[in-house]
């Protein structure tokens, strides 16, 4: 599992070489979908909870940005590999990591994402 990285196309060809000499590569990348608005305004509750001063709105609008010059054509390429699975990612913690577990299942197996 791999959080937050790759972030670039460079990264993802960076890995791909890395996991090459060892005949590896990513059986899935998993992409949690939320509603951008919603996004901001459960980093704002967060930052007001926490004490994030740095967390504004507009720096948090600059990080969805920057999110889709840079991260956002990721989907397409680990799509075109066939190895994307996209999960609702609004919901509590049990729901958000149902649904994971349900679309691992469809893309590796019930026995991989077991461990088996």
């Amino acid at each position: 599992m791999l959080d937050g990285y790759p972030r670039t196309v460079d990264q993802v060809h960076a890995l791909d070489a890395m996991l090459a000499p060892r005949n590896a590569a990513l059986d899935a990348v998993i992409l949690l979908e939320a509603d951008a608005d919603e996004v901001v305004a459960r980093l704002l509750k967060r930052a007001e909870l926490e004490g994030r001063a740095d967390d504004t709105e507009d720096v948090i609008r600059h990080r969805q940005n920057v999110y889709a010059e840079q991260t956002a054509p990721l989907i397409e390429l680990f799509s075109a590999r066939g190895i994307l699975v996209s999960v609702d990612g609004l919901g509590s913690v049990e729901e958000v990591a149902d649904r994971i577990a349900s679309g691992l299942d469809a893309q590796l197996g019930r026995d991989a994402v077991l461990g088996r």
